[in-house]
């Protein structure tokens, strides 16, 4: 009977501790609710650091969607365009700012950038509401600063070095790679320059009782473009590239060729949709280490390539979609099919679909060894094996649901 009559007084107590609650969340909320769409953001910083404003998880319930969008430079360094839409009474009022993080700025440093960028673009909206009589402005200014010309001793050169080894090992088993690169470019709004060298080398041994297997698979690469821009749409380039690979049975690759790239969007508009069509002519030069199927040692093939992008960051989602179609000149069936996908759409309130995936369909292996690839090849990944296709991929529901608000700050244990 005591048992059952605690049972009763806690419930009660819950009861009312939730009505208390419930008649508490009822009073009028004068803040601007806001949903903060950035990928790179902090949300316990930015609750912190605006209390003024109330966030909420879902873009319907909000007053204002700040959606960021992200790219990078040519110094490597971030662009942040943080879009300002307003919603339901504010819907008349949306742009756009912008920010650049230098690449070696602290995730806090970048935090505090956007937060500023995010007070400024606040006040139209705070305006609109009893807050902003409690807003104050001010404006520190250096009244000896003299703006000056910048000066850039590297003349937009970006050099980038990568050094990197990796060493596993066992009783019966030892692996070991070594993985360098130098990559130099050189960006301008109409010129663009890139280029890389690349060397990859990794060896594993097996000891099996009495028997010593050894796996080798080593790949060396140089690349180049140089793409100029003729106006806000169109772009030529030339491409170059020289290779060697083990897996591939490539003593000697290379390729050099044109292309021309039509985006049907102006690329200032780049960070949030990209709807580009590309054509590539390619002359190729193939030196194998063995002798390959089609009874040759050497050749060269011309080949042309279509490729269409879409990129589209929006408030609804995100897709980024390319779609390569190539081909051999001197035949036809010697032609390959890519398809590159990764969507996430919001379908309704905190109900998303997300989608990866990666597919090829194959024709056009010109490289492949002659005569049988042995079952130690095989299992230790040393050769390329012929396939019609290659392909990944998955396929999920995001659902998210519970309290619309997120405003607190709770860190502890």
């Amino acid at each position: 009977m005591r048992l059952f009559l605690l049972i009763i007084l806690l419930t009660l107590t819950g009861v009312i501790g939730y009505s208390q609650n419930s008649s508490i969340s009822e009073i009028p909320n004068n803040k601007i609710k806001i949903y903060l769409d950035c990928t790179d953001c902090n949300s316990i910083f930015f609750r912190k650091n605006l209390p003024f404003v109330d966030f909420v998880r879902d873009p319907k319930l909000a007053d204002l969607h700040i959606f960021v969008t992200k790219q990078k430079t040519a110094s490597n360094s971030t662009e942040y365009g943080l879009n300002f839409i307003g919603i339901n009474e504010n819907s008349d009022i949306q742009y756009k700012l912008k920010t650049i993080s230098p690449q070696d700025e602290t995730d806090i440093l970048k935090w505090e950038r956007l937060l500023k960028i995010i007070d400024f673009g606040l006040l139209p909206y705070l305006s609109r509401t009893p807050e902003m009589a409690r807003i104050f402005i001010k404006h520190d200014m250096d009244k000896t600063s003299v703006l000056l010309e910048t000066s850039d001793p590297w003349n937009y050169w970006v050099i980038r070095l990568g050094l990197g080894t990796e060493f596993e090992g066992e009783e019966s088993q030892k692996e070991y790679s070594v993985n360098n690169s130098i990559r130099a470019d050189r960006i301008t709004d109409i010129l663009k320059f890139r280029s890389e060298v690349s060397y990859d080398f990794s060896k594993e041994i097996y000891n099996d009782v009495d028997e010593k297997i050894e796996s080798k698979r080593e790949e060396a690469e140089f690349n180049a473009r140089l793409i100029y821009s003729l106006n806000s749409r169109w772009s030529i380039g030339m491409f170059g590239e020289i290779s060697t690979s083990s897996y591939l049975n490539l003593n000697v690759a290379s390729s050099t060729g044109p292309a021309i790239e039509y985006n049907i969007f102006p690329w200032d508009k780049s960070d949030r949709k990209v709807f580009t069509i590309a054509y590539h002519l390619k002359s190729n030069y193939y030196e194998y280490n063995e002798l390959t199927i089609y009874d040759t040692f050497k050749e060269w093939r011309t080949s042309e390539s279509l490729a269409v992008s879409l990129v589209l960051r929006q408030p609804w989602g995100e897709i980024e979609n390319t779609l390569e179609a190539s081909h051999y000149f001197y035949d036809f069936s010697k032609n390959r099919l890519s398809l590159e996908s990764d969507a996430s759409i919001l379908i309704a309130k905190g109900f998303s679909l997300f989608m990866q995936l990666e597919t090829e369909f194959i024709h056009d292996q010109l490289y492949l060894p002659a005569g049988e690839t042995t079952r130690e090849e095989i299992l230790l990944k040393q050769k390329k094996l012929a396939t019609n296709f290659e392909i990944s991929t998955e396929l999920g529901l995001r659902f998210t649901f519970g309290s619309v608000y997120n405003n607190i700050i709770n860190q502890r244990l």
